[in-house]
């Protein structure tokens, strides 16, 4: 029996010095990678960058909007680090990471979704994984403490024992470490100034042309958090509606924030690819009607 236990003992061991070796190996080479954008943040930009402005929000904010054209046409210099799957509080990390990471934007553009006016549900998001080469900083560890729920948090618990979220999140975290090995440069689904294009596709849609006239308030206290936060940094927020389907919001409330509203600005199904996301020609429409309000905003400061 004794022998029996001290096998079951070493081949336990065994595993969990292989874990260990592969987390460690995986963790290395996704944190010196451009795959996830978190870690494209930290080893693309130079120490200290200076940008104009960053672009966030969820895939609504990472696909509206040309950077590429924004920076050629108006001669400013941007970044979008909207991430997809995610709402406010994933997005306020982003820009704490943005910033944390040495870089600083007079600007942030936060793309707010017609789900994130009032209040914000305290959960994690489906993408918050990719901040697992950070989770040592206390931002991070301090985002997963709050929001990840339940008896295993191997989110929370990374920042001691990384094997927890390595094992938890396998195939979102080793597939890819392996990749950024092979191709260190190598990013997922966004180019080099953080912008993504669905294809181009015409949304094909049975919904009656009537567009849907929605009322809505700002008052979600997370964009108060994320104002003050960014005036520790010298930065102002804007607050960007980038076009719905069909669909038009209008503010109900006085915005203690500058305002760029475009839900209801693209009228027809050509320009969307599905009823919250803009196709490439609705992108080309959407960053021309943003450049012309943003230059304004840039030329009253």
């Amino acid at each position: 029996m004794k022998k029996f236990l001290f096998q079951i003992f070493t081949y336990l061991l065994i595993t969990f010095l292989v874990g260990l070796s592969i987390t460690g190996a995986a963790d290395y080479f996704l944190s010196k990678s451009y795959f996830y954008k978190p870690q494209f943040i930290s080893n693309y930009f130079s120490s200290a960058s200076k940008l104009d402005y960053i672009i966030a929000g969820s895939s609504r904010g990472l696909t509206t909007i040309d950077t590429k054209e924004v920076d050629s046409k108006l001669g400013v210099k941007g970044f979008n680090i909207s991430m997809d799957d995610t709402g406010l509080p994933s997005q306020f990390l982003m820009i704490k990471h943005f910033f944390e990471s040495g870089n600083t934007a007079n600007y942030c553009v936060l793309t707010l979704d017609v789900s994130h006016f009032e209040e914000s549900e305290k959960k994690l998001n489906d993408n918050d994984y990719r901040f697992i080469t950070y989770s040592d900083r206390s931002y991070v560890h301090e985002y997963y403490r709050a929001y990840e729920t339940g008896i295993i948090r191997p989110l929370t618990w990374s920042k001691y024992f990384p094997l927890f979220a390595y094992s938890y999140y396998n195939m979102e975290l080793i597939w890819p470490a392996g990749m950024a090995a092979l191709k260190p440069r190598y990013k997922n689904r966004f180019d080099e100034k953080g912008d993504y294009s669905y294809p181009d596709m015409v949304f094909s849609n049975d919904s009656p042309p009537k567009v849907q006239e929605i009322q809505k308030a700002i008052k979600n206290p997370i964009l108060e958090e994320i104002r003050a936060y960014l005036q520790t940094k010298n930065s102002e927020l804007i607050l960007y509606i980038a076009p719905y389907f069909n669909k038009s919001i209008y503010v109900t409330n006085p915005s203690n924030y500058p305002l760029i509203n475009h839900a209801g600005a693209l009228q027809g199904a050509n320009y969307f690819f599905d009823i919250d996301h803009v196709n490439t020609l609705g992108k080309q429409e959407a960053t021309n009607l943003f450049m012309e309000d943003f230059q304004a905003i840039l030329k009253s400061n």
